[in-house]
């Protein structure tokens, strides 16, 4: 005994030595957080700055709650640095909320002194400081961008097809990263195993559980075969739900011949891994055999209606599973549209507390409605539109679809419609329906819909300090489309889409420019990208950003006209007009008027009339980039057509 004692007190000994002589130059610092400052109080985000400091940290951040002394329990944002500038977003109109800041290791958890705000009861006019420049600006590539943000970590996410996606803070420097697959075995899946095998096999309907389990990838085999996954991972869009406690990816996997399904996947962070939990909708259907692979039979029974079956193409008929926007509306209920060319755009009700398709929810079989694909909201007979998204703003409910072919020739071009309900009906600005009665070509020179769909932006050149009609990038933007929107909890509200460019073969990028509605509560689109233009939507009403003295000048106006010929890369190119101080709008070649101008005070609206089109929206300034010149810019709407036009002031350069 006395020799094991000898042997364990040298052992230890040996290890202390150890020990030492491993952390000889290490310092431990404690932990410390200050308390907390809140800043830019809006109705529903604040800003909070702190900092948190020490040795071997896991997390730092604060947590908030409408009752004292909130902990990690209750919500909370994270950050990643000593020094934490976070945005605390989601919150409730006039509701006062605590706040404490916290440090956190793998023992320990300190908590800093507790302040209180109160939210406003409507958002404020006033503006935030620029907060950020072009040089910022730091290109990704991600096709059918999907935007969110994070409220946990303070970070916009850009999902996109073929596992492409981005993240960044401020929405100028975007970095790429890829969200792993999670099977039952791995945390980093392949493809091919990724989409085999749900976690979720029983399906609620009538407060019974029905067994069904779907192999995503089996079915999309089913339309060729020599089917790849790799290539048909597409346009996934994420949400967090907050009933699940969960991070919700919903992915198209497609196949050939409409075999194609929108499944669910979840994850405890944004950024994965995701694990497949089980499909929402799927499509292709045409057979008893196929019919019972499928759950449809749980929507209709075991009987395949005999309308899954045309005689003539089911595309005329029937929609495409791809594509999904999910998205909650202002009662707090779950939808997701979905659908690409085919028999259209169609909507469901999700359960807000699976994620999944709510099965207790029924559909009438009518033109504009089938009781298992769901409502028909735009689209149809195989007309073009696809990418549907759909975002609550300024009291509508905003769909973007966009027509065309996705190659820089295509023809892809972003439409707009809104509505007072988050399934319709959709309308354009010119009162004209989403959903189309028969085949129409609704794109490039020889629309015949009516030209349907607010026209926000089309292919365009030869504007401002970057597309100067060079190569790559400064060549122009063109194809643009397959976008998100957000009403960020900034107070601003971004269009993101991806582009393609007048001279780059296919390449593409990701764009954000700052989106505002006009007068009649329509959105217009910012002449340039965004760069930290600190414009709050709600101060477009409220205040005039560029003074009536400071506007007149020598403009560049650029007019986003429908039916370019997208065969041969047509876009749209400024020509020189002068807003005068009297009011007239002047070309500048001919010397003539060509319409008028003027600014409402106390707001940022505009109207400038150009013949007989009365365009109506804002006059802001904005960012010349790659420079660091700013500008007054405006962005306007002729509704009783659906173009659009957009000007800046020339610098003395120009």
């Amino acid at each position: 005994m006395k020799y094991i004692s000898k042997l364990l007190a040298l052992f230890a000994i040996g290890m202390m030595a150890t020990a030492c002589s491993d952390n000889v130059n290490e310092v431990n610092y404690p932990l410390t957080v200050t308390t907390p400052s809140v800043s830019s109080v809006q109705a529903n985000a604040a800003i909070v700055t702190l900092t948190a400091s020490g040795s071997h940290i896991t997390h730092r951040g604060v947590c908030y709650s409408t009752s004292s002394n909130p902990t990690i329990n209750d919500n909370k944002v994270t950050g990643g640095s000593k020094n934490m500038i976070l945005t605390v977003g989601g919150l409730a109109k006039s509701t006062t909320y605590y706040v404490r800041g916290f440090v956190q290791t793998s023992y320990e958890i300190i908590y800093s002194d507790e302040v209180s705000f109160t939210t406003l009861n409507q958002e404020s006019p006033e503006d935030d400081p620029q907060n950020g420049s072009p040089a910022d600006l730091k290109r990704v590539s991600v096709h059918d961008p999907s935007i969110v943000f994070d409220q946990a970590t303070s970070t916009y996410y850009v999902f996109g097809s073929h596992r492409a996606a981005a993240k960044c803070t401020n929405l100028m420097s975007w970095e790429a990263f890829t969200a792993p697959w999670a099977t039952e075995t791995s945390s980093n899946a392949d493809n091919v195993d990724a989409f085999t095998t749900p976690q979720v096999t029983k399906m609620k309907k009538g407060g019974a559980e029905i067994d069904f389990t779907f192999d995503a990838l089996a079915w999309s085999k089913r339309g060729s075969a020599s089917y790849d996954i790799a290539g048909n991972m597409w346009a996934p869009d994420v949400i967090y739900n907050k009933k699940m406690g969960k991070y919700c990816m919903y992915l198209s996997v497609n196949g050939d011949h409409w075999y194609s399904s929108i499944i669910m996947l979840t994850a405890d962070k944004i950024e994965g891994p995701y694990r497949y939990q089980a499909p929402v909708v799927m499509s292709g259907f045409r057979s008893q055999s196929s019919y019972t692979a499928t759950d449809a039979p749980i929507v209709l029974g075991e009987t395949m209606p005999a309308r899954y079956a045309p005689s003539d193409n089911y595309g005329n008929h029937w929609p495409n599973a791809i594509d999904p926007c999910v998205f909650y509306d202002e009662t707090g209920k779950l939808w997701m549209s979905y659908g690409s060319w085919s028999g259209g755009i169609f909507m469901l009700e999700l359960d807000e507390e699976t994620g999944l398709r709510d099965y207790d929810v029924t559909y009438e079989v009518s033109a504009s409605s089938d009781p298992y694909f769901g409502k028909k909201i735009s689209g149809g007979y195989y007309s073009s539109g696809e990418a549907s998204y759909i975002e609550y703003i300024g009291g509508y409910y905003f769909l973007f679809v966009t027509n065309g072919g996705l190659e820089a020739a295509g023809g892809y071009q972003m439409r707009v419609f809104r509505s007072l309900n988050p399934d319709g009906p959709y309308v354009d600005s010119k009162g004209s329906t989403a959903l189309l009665d028969k085949n129409y070509l609704n794109f490039g020179p020889t629309e015949d819909d009516g030209n349907r769909g607010v026209n926000i932006l089309g292919a365009y050149s030869d504007w401002g300090a970057l597309l100067t009609g060079g190569v790559n990038e400064a060549s122009g933007e063109r194809a643009q489309g397959h976008n998100s929107i957000i009403a960020a909890p900034d107070g601003r509200t971004y269009l993101v889409y991806h582009t393609r460019f007048q001279n780059w073969g296919e390449g593409h990028q990701v764009r954000v420019h700052q989106v505002y509605q006009n007068e009649e509560g329509w959105l217009v689109a910012a002449p340039f990208e965004y760069t930290g233009e600190g414009i709050r939507s709600s101060g477009i009403a409220a205040a005039q950003k560029v003074p009536t003295n400071e506007i007149a000048g020598h403009y560049k106006l650029l007019t986003h006209t429908y039916g370019l010929n997208h065969v041969l890369k047509e876009y749209a190119a400024p020509i020189d007009v002068d807003l005068n101080a009297n009011g007239t709008v002047i070309d500048s070649q001919t010397e003539n008027q060509i319409g008028t101008w003027t600014a409402k005070a106390g707001t940022a609206y505009v109207t400038i009339t150009l013949g007989t089109s009365a365009y109506k929206g804002v006059m802001v300034p904005q960012t010349l980039e790659p420079t660091d010149t700013k500008v007054p810019c405006f962005t306007a709407l002729d509704s009783a057509t659906g173009v659009t036009i957009w000007g800046y002031k020339a610098p003395v350069s120009e």
